[in-house]
């Protein structure tokens, strides 16, 4: 049984989207009535005092203003963006709130571990945004439903999850590697070495797990190799590596690993691509700016933080008309010259 004190802090984060589908009106519906505004019906206006009433729910600023062109507040919860491709899809998610306007953005960055990303969560919340994006592999689907306990509409990237107010875009990554990888062993191979980098997050965790349990399956010998989440790590260790190995497939979470990867080779004495082979599960701008160029798989994360905030919309202001609360991106592999 929930004590007064929790009762108050559900309370005082009971959100304008929660008022507006308990009395069964829109946001701007809502905050006409907050706002004294005189063109809303007896009913209406009865309908959404009671609903506030009932929930104990306390105007922001934000809401508000709401009714006067004034900005819907969206929060935006992502790891660090010294990664391209988290750079690229805030911008895409900052670039289509401009486009429809009239909503304003609040970001959230957590750090590589789940304790940092539990009080990120509990910022998101205390903030009273209306909506929110999350996209964060750290965080299971358990503690992303959590959130919804606060009625917080969310689009959450890198799940397939779905309900009432909760919409996702998955990223399918793993397959596609996992092809290529298969590929390879096919060809008589038998010396897969995946980069196992502590705190890398599920989905690259999942692609670690699924090529280790095909190299069982398949009876083929597939190794890990473990490092911290550096390029200078990784090149240090892979320097000394090589100075007992002189050949090998290796499959790397990002293309700047995999770039000290390739530099390390190169600088011991090999050949790349026909000693060493390199594979990059993310690509980004070194794929391309290195010499030799990496293999790697791209997506475009500047349109999967555009669909993000587009559903998220629909979400808010129209829930009971948006039809797909999911959405699937299938990354592409660009074949270069550390892959045969």
């Amino acid at each position: 049984m929930e004590d007064n004190k929790s009762k108050r802090m559900y309370k005082d984060r009971v959100t304008i989207y929660e008022v507006a589908k308990v009395a069964g009106v829109s946001l701007a519906t809502v905050s006409r009535v907050i706002n004294g505004h005189t063109n809303v019906t007896e009913k209406t206006k009865k309908a959404v005092e009671d609903a506030i009433s009932r929930l104990g729910y306390k105007p922001s600023a934000l809401a508000q203003g709401l009714a006067n062109s004034r900005s819907t507040h969206l929060g935006i919860m992502i790891p660090s963006t010294g990664y391209s491709y988290v750079s690229n899809m805030l911008d895409g998610m900052i670039d289509m709130a401009k486009i429809y306007g009239g909503y304003i953005t609040s970001i959230f960055v957590t750090r590589r571990n789940k304790e940092d990303a539990a009080q990120m969560i509990e910022s998101l919340i205390k903030s009273h945004v209306d909506g929110a994006v999350i996209y964060d592999d750290l965080l299971g689907t358990d503690e992303i439903r959590s959130i919804q306990n606060y009625h917080i509409p969310l689009i959450v990237i890198g799940h397939d999850m779905e309900g009432d107010a909760l919409g996702s875009i998955n990223l399918e990554f793993k397959e596609p590697i996992l092809d290529v990888v298969k590929e390879h062993l096919m060809t008589g191979a038998d010396d897969v070495t995946v980069l196992d980098i502590v705190n890398q997050g599920k989905m690259v965790d999942d692609i670690r797990d699924s090529i280790l349990e095909y190299g069982q399956v398949s009876g083929k010998h597939i190794q890990t190799l473990q490092f911290n989440d550096s390029y200078g790590i990784v090149y240090a260790g892979m320097k000394e590596y090589f100075r007992t190995h002189k050949s090998g497939y290796f499959v790397a979470p990002r293309d700047s690993l995999g770039a000290a990867i390739l530099n390390a080779a190169l600088e011991s004495g090999l050949r790349v691509p026909e000693d060493v082979q390199i594979l990059a599960e993310i690509g980004g701008k070194y794929s391309y700016i290195v010499r030799p160029q990496i293999s790697s798989f791209s997506m475009d994360m500047f349109k999967v933080g555009s669909i993000a905030v587009r559903m998220l919309t629909k979400l808010l202001n129209e829930p009971d008309k948006i039809k797909q609360k999911t959405f699937k991106m299938r990354a592409t592999f660009n074949k270069r010259e550390t892959t045969k």
